[in-house]
């Protein structure tokens, strides 16, 4: 399945990173006086952090928006903490990744809190990963063909690979799907347990 994979291309939620956002709901609740289910309703049921991972807001200008929403009167660089609480790196799958001696890439639809702020908020996973394409600055979200052209465009440039020798790992089927209609090679992650075998089949 992995024969001529050049890069490995991870997802960050649920993949590279776990992902609990019950433990961020406890911290913006504490942060902002307000209930799980208002806070959910204000910043996510209301599409704006689907807006916030497309692009249509600087940090800045997110920590302004989410203060008018929750009264939150914190920095932007507080807001990212919060925001990023609710990942923790799995250090067997960067294990598994970084074993491999491939070239590395992460393609994600987190926004600009995560993606502005990742090497001060994870140093140890950034410096494995150079090649970073986040939503936010694709213009577009997975699973849309856009993101996925603008990432082999890059890859390309950078590394010299086409489609048939890039490695999708993401936890979302839609994802996975649409990779593959590019000529991507694909896994769909449940858990870290599938990786060794697969990227063993890449050396």
């Amino acid at each position: 399945m992995a024969d001529g994979v050049r890069v490995l291309v991870t997802d960050i939620g649920s993949v590279l990173f776990k992902f609990d956002p019950e433990h961020r709901f406890e911290l913006l609740a504490a942060r902002t006086g307000l209930q799980r289910g208002d806070l959910e309703r204000l910043l996510f049921d209301s599409g704006f952090e689907t807006r916030c991972e497309a692009g249509e807001f600087a940090p800045d200008q997110i920590r302004d928006q989410v203060a008018e929403m929750t009264g939150f009167d914190g920095t932007t660089e507080e807001l990212s903490e919060l925001w990023t609480s609710a990942f923790t790196l799995d250090e067997a799958v960067l294990t598994c990744l970084t074993d491999t001696n491939l070239t590395l890439a992460i393609f994600s639809n987190n926004g600009p809190l995560f993606a502005d702020y990742f090497d001060t908020r994870f140093p140890e996973v950034a410096g494995w990963f150079r090649h970073r394409f986040f939503a936010c600055r694709l213009g577009a979200r997975k699973p849309e063909q856009a993101a996925f052209e603008v990432v082999e465009d890059r890859l390309g440039e950078s590394v010299g690979v086409e489609p048939r020798q890039l490695l999708l790992i993401d936890d979302s089927r839609k994802n996975t799907a649409a990779a593959a209609q590019r000529g991507w090679q694909v896994h769909t992650f449940t858990d870290a347990s599938a990786l060794p075998h697969l990227v063993a089949a890449t050396k």
